[in-house]
């Protein structure tokens, strides 16, 4: 009895460490991916049978929507032992309740505990190259800075609003 489950154990196992070995993810590193907005929109109404015109004038009209949102960005340049990333934008994203500067104050302490996280764990150093504060959603900041810099990667936008 002993015997036969060392037997699978060991099996159990060499099959796992097989299993890790030649798993690995994107050139084993971890690194930012480009999200292009504009195709991904495409892509979901051409799934959905939609015309391009229409896609089109749903862009423009996200480009040129009114707000009621404070947008902070950090465009940062991120290191690691296997690489270094630059133009990576991260965005914060607060609600605009009449008290501008609040909003702000907490959308970059939003910010901030994001650069503490990926300093602790996936980056040895973050600098931040530029940052940028406007009274916006983020989304159209972000395509109007990536429309000056196509080279821009976007980290992610976070949700000021909500309490971690």
């Amino acid at each position: 009895m002993a015997n036969s489950f060392r037997t699978r154990f060991g099996s159990l196992c060499i099959i796992l460490t097989m299993a890790a070995l030649s798993a690995k993810a994107n050139d084993e590193s971890v690194q930012p991916e480009q999200f292009n907005l504009n195709a991904f929109v495409k892509a979901s109404v051409s799934i959905l049978d939609g015309n391009a015109a229409r896609v089109e004038a749903f862009l423009n009209k996200l480009k040129n929507k009114e707000s009621t949102s404070i947008c902070v960005c950090e465009i940062l340049e991120l290191q690691n032992n296997n690489s270094k990333y630059t133009n990576v934008a991260i965005f914060a994203e607060k609600t605009n309740k009449g008290n501008i500067g609040n909003g702000y104050k907490v959308a970059e302490r939003t910010i901030a505990k994001e650069k503490k996280q990926m300093r602790s764990i996936y980056f040895d150093a973050v600098k931040i190259n530029t940052k940028v504060a406007v009274a916006s959603n983020c989304l159209s900041l972000y395509m109007k800075l990536k429309a000056e810099a196509p080279g821009l990667k976007l980290y992610d936008i976070l949700d000021a609003d909500k309490h971690y």
